[in-house]
């Protein structure tokens, strides 16, 4: 080794050598930094948006902020830069704790690893703050189409409320109508049930108020579809008497009145129900009755399908009603008519009933009606029509008569002759024989001891 130190060739070579090496490090530092700085760039981003942070939302609503976008300017490897998505720069806006009205504030940003921020313009923004409000408002929902042919719609059912809160900046609560939805129903046959719809709020021209915040946004609607039907009053019909000495004091039915079901001609036709009857004479006493309504004709149901009836019987007690008016009706209008027998124009009977209804009668709950329809001038026995009230019978059932004199209007007195009375008609408003009872008006129903219809 000692020899090959020594040796002045070899000494030369591994200075040459060191020579080398100490160059190339030498320049190998110097180009570093320009190798270094060519992976790194710079880029220009526009219109970033802001993005809003930490506002009560369920106490105000940002009515603006101005701008809504900043250009950045950044840093950083070319890599970095490349492989960053838009999203990927964040530039933010808190808004913790601000109240209502105006306020400048300073934005914050968050960059993606490896890329700096070198500027931002503007770094603040000018927003304008505004308070919410809530009020209580009815949902209402509107249907679309027509149901299948002789099908009608009900009114919608909302559930669980027809009622909602709305919440709006407090500049528009002003402008809003309504809250609705619509549920279209075109050809439907059966209800329709469970239907979610999403509301919406409308302002007074009926546009949409996008700004409106509706709680709950969503409700459950059932629309009611059923064929036609009309709501006719119930009529009983009675048929017999009771026996001697008892008297209905109190009738009461479930119901007064029934919904037929069926086609519109039909129930256009119909103007009450009385397809059911009592038979009085099978009443001894107290009882509840339960008749069904039979479906007749064209009628397709009735609702509901039966009746209960509470019947309260009572002894009997009779009253003598004097002084009764006797109406005249009918008579033609080129002919006048008067009472002649009896003179007074007034008449007794005698009722028979409960004591409370008895004794609460009053003249105008009787009526005594003479028809003088179709009947010529003369001198005429007409059979009067006596109208009780509900549960009021006559004790004598013979026909009453009254005398009526009907003359021309025009007539000369110095001319007129006396006309001739039929001598086969009974006079001074006695009957010769027992009569039939005189014929009832149109719309007046005859039932045993006078009663007609339900109280």
């Amino acid at each position: 080794m000692d020899k090959w130190l020594n040796n002045a060739n070899i000494s030369k070579v591994i200075a040459l050598l060191l020579g080398i090496l100490l160059w190339a490090i030498v320049h190998m530092d110097d180009r570093t930094p320009n190798q270094v700085s060519s992976l790194v760039d710079v880029k220009v981003i526009d219109d970033v948006r802001i993005q809003t942070v930490g506002l009560d939302q369920s106490r105000y609503i940002l009515k603006q902020m101005v701008p809504e976008v900043v250009r950045i300017q950044v840093r950083g490897q070319s890599s970095a830069l490349t492989s960053a998505m838009p999203e990927d720069y964040r530039v933010s806006l808190d808004l913790t704790g601000l109240g209502e009205g105006k306020h400048d504030i300073d934005l914050t940003y968050v960059m993606p690893k490896g890329i700096q921020l070198v500027s931002m313009v503007p770094s603040r923004v000018t927003v304008e703050i505004e308070e919410m409000q809530t009020k209580e408002m009815d949902v209402s929902i509107k249907t679309t189409g027509t149901p299948a042919k002789g099908y009608t719609v009900g009114q919608p059912i909302i559930s669980p409320s027809n009622r909602v809160h709305v919440t709006l900046p407090a500049s528009q609560m002003k402008d809003i109508h309504s809250v609705s939805a619509t549920l279209p129903i075109d050809g439907e046959q059966k209800s329709v049930k469970q239907k979610r719809v999403k509301l919406t709020a409308y302002d007074k021209t009926g546009h949409e108020m996008k700004d409106a915040i509706i709680t709950p946004p969503v409700v459950e609607v059932e629309v009611p579809i059923t064929k036609p039907f009309k709501l006719v009053p119930l009529q009983i019909n009675f048929v017999g008497q009771l026996p001697d000495g008892l008297a209905i004091s109190s009738f009461t039915p479930s119901t007064n009145q029934v919904a037929i079901y069926g086609p519109q001609e039909v129930l256009d036709s119909i103007e009450f129900y009385d397809s059911i009857q009592i038979d009085l004479s099978q009443i001894k006493e107290s009882t509840k009755l339960t008749m069904p309504l039979p479906v007749l004709g064209k009628v397709e149901k009735i609702e509901p399908n039966s009746v209960n009836f509470d019947i309260t019987i009572v002894p009997a007690v009779q009253r003598v009603l004097d002084k009764l008016p006797i109406t005249l009706t009918g008579a033609n209008d080129q002919l006048k008519a008067s009472i002649e027998e009896p003179a007074s124009r007034t008449m007794s009977i005698t009722v028979e009933g409960a004591p409370e209804v008895v004794n609460s009668l009053k003249a105008g709950d009787v009526q005594l009606i003479a028809n003088l329809s179709d009947l010529p001038p003369g001198t005429h026995q007409v059979a009067l029509q006596v109208n009780l009230p509900n549960f009021i019978r006559r004790v004598d059932q013979g026909t009453i008569y009254v005398k009526v004199l009907i003359e021309e209007k025009n007539a000369n007195p110095a001319t007129k002759t006396e006309p001739e009375i039929n001598k086969d008609q009974p006079v001074d408003g006695k009957p010769t024989d027992t009569p039939e009872e005189g014929t009832l008006e149109p719309g007046t129903q005859e039932t045993p001891g006078d009663v007609s219809g339900t109280e």
